[in-house]
């Protein structure tokens, strides 16, 4: 494995170990404070980034970021030399793609259901058998969420009680499903700034098992600038960040999975004629508030853990096919630093708190027949990476984002959940961090079309294993589609020889 391999600063992984060492009622105020950096508002997003253990290690330049330029609005932190990835700040979202969704695809649900399984015996998976099973299968065996908030409880219950009303307008109500070792979540509500028990899976778990059991050979400090394939020999080029040296691996198979972008990039480098222009999928994200009549007690005063709590699913068609889907999330900290400066002062503290106790926040998708395309221009980088430019599709016409909201208006006095389109938000380009296909997976394999093993045609030896070679990217989470679809690469090219 060639990795950049950016970690967490040793001061800041001592501290961890510290409140890892002890029940939350023993931490110290001062750890907490260190640890518990909020997501910071970057001028002009909608979004505020996140921290975890108040690094920003995740996003951090190792080399991957030179060359990347990213127009007005866009995203340019897009590839991460972290150790881990961005898993290591991921909402831990893990459900299946619904079967319609392969139709698509060259494989098919049935296909990737044994690599779903194979993927959910490495990660953890916490789940309730609900509604949302019609569409998602469990697939494997799964332990309870933590205990869920009282708004969580509510609304939950009441679109079980009106589950046919909901229906009738397309919209499933579910609980969260979640990548979390549930049993050990004692609810400290830090899940959002870095679970210091590391319950919420990441990448490096795997990896370090891997490593201590001599499974994979690690090299970390490397950026890889290219790959080639002579004859059956593939041959990696990678710079050495501390003193940029450049020095060559052979390998008979490579896997590359740097994130779509940065895959994609690389390939770039890599090809004989790359195009000068490639669109990616994305399953474009937007914002929507919910207030609620009924108040739930002050939620500062609650234990919760902040990660996702319940999922609406909108079936625009009502095929299981043009999903939108609503990650719903309980008040965390980072609700009040968002509210203008004037609701925040002490005066307007009771209006503040009836705020608080009738708000949730939801995060949506789109799906990327639906949303605008990302786009990369290339330069030729020399002995090196291409520059990349990224920008976008225009995002203002979205019809599908229109059908959900008026499905979601309609439920709202169902499920006591009201959205409130006037503060919603639609994100940038490639802001999502769900954006793939620039090599998309087809039969037969064309220029910039890859097989069912991810191989482009100038390649045998050399698969492509992120969500660059997804066919689509629906609304649906797709992380856990992600790693079953490289276990079936990684599979399949082993039996092929």
């Amino acid at each position: 494995m060639l990795d950049l391999g950016k970690s967490l600063e040793g001061h800041r992984a001592s501290g961890r170990a510290r409140l890892a060492e002890r029940s939350p009622s023993e931490w110290h105020d001062r750890d907490v404070a260190e640890l518990a950096g909020r997501a910071r508002t970057v001028k002009g997003e909608p979004l505020p980034q996140k921290r975890t253990f108040g690094s920003t290690f995740p996003f951090d330049n190792m080399g991957q970021l030179d060359g990347i330029d990213a127009s007005a609005g866009a995203n340019g932190s897009v590839v991460s030399g972290a150790y881990g990835g961005f898993s290591n700040v991921w909402g831990a979202q893990i459900m299946p793609f619904s079967e319609p969704t392969f139709d698509d695809w060259p494989c098919s649900f049935n296909h990737m259901e044994p690599h779903y399984r194979r993927v959910l015996e490495e990660v953890p998976l916490a789940a309730e058998a609900d509604d949302l099973e019609a569409m998602f299968p469990l697939i494997h065996a799964t332990s309870p969420p933590p205990s869920p908030s009282e708004r969580t409880t509510d609304v939950v219950s009441r679109g079980k009680r009106n589950r046919a009303r909901l229906q009738r307008h397309g919209v499933t109500v579910g609980s969260a499903r979640l990548a979390l070792r549930a049993r050990d979540c004692v609810r400290c509500g830090l899940c959002m700034t870095g679970c210091p028990y590391e319950l919420i899976y990441s990448s490096s778990h795997t990896f370090d098992r891997l490593r201590r059991t001599k499974r994979v050979s690690y090299h970390d400090g490397l950026l890889v600038i290219g790959v080639a394939q002579q004859g059956d020999t593939c041959h990696v080029r990678a710079r050495e960040v501390p003193t940029g040296q450049v020095v060559e691996f052979h390998a008979d198979r490579v896997y590359l999975a740097c994130g779509a972008i940065g895959t994609t990039r690389l390939v770039l480098a890599s090809m004989a004629a790359p195009p000068r222009r490639v669109e990616l999928l994305e399953s474009i994200q937007f914002g929507l508030p919910f207030l609620s009549r009924h108040p739930t007690a002050d939620p500062r005063t609650q234990d919760n853990h902040t990660l996702n709590q319940f999922n609406l699913v909108v079936d625009v068609t009502g095929f299981g096919k043009d999903l939108v889907q609503v990650h719903c999330y309980p008040y965390n900290p980072a609700f009040s630093d968002s509210l203008p400066p004037p609701l925040r002062s002490r005066p307007l503290e009771p209006v503040h708190r009836r705020i608080r106790q009738r708000v949730t926040v939801g995060l949506g998708y789109l799906p990327s027949w639906a949303s605008p395309k990302v786009i990369l221009d290339h330069e030729p980088g020399g002995d090196g990476l291409p520059s990349i430019r990224v920008s976008g599709q225009d995002a203002n016409n979205l019809p599908m984002l229109r059908q959900a909201l008026r499905a979601l208006r309609r439920v709202g006095p169902v499920i006591d959940l009201w959205p409130v389109p006037s503060q919603s938000f639609v994100s940038g380009p490639a802001k999502s961090y769900h954006f793939g296909g620039s090599f998309p997976h087809a039969i037969r394999r064309g220029p910039l079309v890859t097989d069912q093993l991810g191989r482009l045609p100038e390649w045998d030896r050399i698969h492509l294993t992120d969500a660059s070679v997804f066919p689509t990217v629906p609304a649906t989470t797709f992380t856990l589609t992600v790693m079953a679809n490289a276990h079936r690469i990684a599979q399949g090219s082993l039996c092929a020889g």
